[in-house]
């Protein structure tokens, strides 16, 4: 008797078509819900890198007031990169790679390797005219184009990542620094 149990048991191993079905429901109903997920993660990545880049600007403008010097940003859409300078004395036209508080090396920003903010888009920059990519601050931290002409209207760097967009303003005049 204990025969037949043990061989009818042997024949009914494995899983039945409903049990089969059922994990595939559940693993769908899972994966259902994980994704809405990676959206979340693309928006705080974009808005990481954004914060970054708003934070720099703002260094960049209190080294000029600090300093009574000129500073720059020189941002890249093609190459999705920015890098922060200081020019060696006022009027030189001789401008110097700016050190990184943090890191101290050269304050600058490479979003096609950077690991945390890899393939951020630097998708267009417009401070004073169409194609201007320089951002520029006077002595006083008053934002300037490129040829250090006073921005007549208020300047920006538009980001993308995955669908997502936000945006830098820096307004004219004053120099306020907003992100959206």
């Amino acid at each position: 008797m204990t025969d037949r149990k043990s061989s009818s048991l042997m024949k009914n191993k494995g899983f039945t078509l409903i049990e089969v079905v059922m994990v595939i429901v559940i693993v769908g109903i899972l994966a259902a819900l994980a994704v809405p997920r990676f959206d979340s993660f693309y928006a705080a990545k974009l808005a990481g890198a954004v914060r970054k880049t708003a934070s720099d600007i703002r260094y960049v403008q209190q080294i000029a007031i600090s300093r009574h010097t000129n500073t720059r940003i020189v941002f890249n859409t093609a190459s999705d990169t920015y890098s922060a300078q200081e020019e060696s004395s006022p009027g030189s036209g001789t401008w110097n790679n700016m050190t990184d508080p943090f890191t101290r090396g050269a304050l600058q920003t490479n979003f096609a390797t950077d690991a945390q903010y890899k393939d951020i888009d630097i998708a267009s920059v417009n401070f004073g005219g169409a194609g201007q990519g320089t951002l520029r601050f006077s002595l006083e931290g008053v934002p300037q184009n490129s040829s250090g002409t006073d921005l007549a209207s208020d300047g920006s760097v538009a980001f993308t990542y995955r669908g997502n967009t936000n945006t830098i303003t820096v307004t004219a005049n004053t120099g306020l620094v907003n992100m959206q």
